[in-house]
């Protein structure tokens, strides 16, 4: 069993939450948050040991995971609500979306001194719920692991070719975009997957979402079989020199 835990950071690593923020948030989370019947699981990870750069592990387990990009105001309204469907259980996502909705509608996100503040809601699951505080659980889910070999998708020889956008090369400027994806049991990128780790132009992040979803990765597998998996990379765009 693990437990499918809750929690809440900003999307600007230099603030800091109020002290009881999240425990609050995570409460009236909770009650107005509807488990999904079914949940069919399909995003296999890694579990450990695994290789010195963590492509291949001993073994393997089904993951249930959402992500929200949403910005809290101080009267306790949420909006700008986007939820990142990272394991490709649909049904859970819509769930995260309603609750968030509703704790909005209703003016229930906690009270906070500053006017407004970009956050990153997490829902996902954890093996050691012994860790995990009660405040934070959202439900428990029975999640199998496999006692087969498992390696994740990798690139293929090609590998993945963003555009240096024509903007920025004649402005002179580079970025680091960095993101996270599902790759499918085909190889390719599950567009609802696509999470926006660390950027800060928007034309370099088209560029490498474009160049991912033209890309077919070699999937992962888990004993002799595709499956889907989750990963991250980072795209790195260095000033072009004269």
């Amino acid at each position: 069993m693990s437990v499918v835990k809750l929690s809440v950071a900003p999307q600007d690593t230099t603030e800091k939450l109020p002290g009881d923020f999240e425990a609050f948030f995570a409460q009236e989370f909770r009650r107005r948050f509807r488990v999904p019947r079914k949940l069919p699981l399909s995003v296999v990870m890694g579990a450990p040991p695994c290789d010195s750069v963590g492509a291949r592990c001993v073994g393997g387990y089904l993951d249930v995971s959402a992500v929200a990009y949403l910005t809290a105001h101080y009267d306790g309204k949420l909006s700008d609500i986007q939820v990142v469907d990272a394991t490709l259980t649909p049904d859970l996502a819509d769930s995260v979306r309603t609750a968030l909705e509703t704790m909005s509608r209703q003016g229930l996100g906690p009270t906070m001194d500053v006017d407004t503040m970009a956050l990153i809601v997490r829902v996902e699951a954890d093996p050691n719920p012994d860790t995990v505080p009660e405040i934070r659980h959202v439900f428990l889910a029975k999640v199998p692991h496999y006692n087969l070999p498992f390696r994740y998708a990798s690139m293929p020889a090609s590998g993945v070719e963003p555009r240096y956008p024509f903007g920025a090369r004649l402005a002179g400027v580079g970025d680091s975009v960095a993101i996270a994806f599902t790759v499918d049991a085909e190889g390719r990128i599950a567009t609802e997957s696509l999470e926006l780790m660390r950027a800060t132009y928007g034309d370099f992040v088209i560029s490498v979402v474009n160049a991912l979803q033209r890309t077919r990765y070699h999937p992962a597998r888990l004993g002799d079989c595709p499956v889907s998996t989750r990963m991250s990379q980072r795209f790195l765009f260095d000033v072009p020199r004269e």
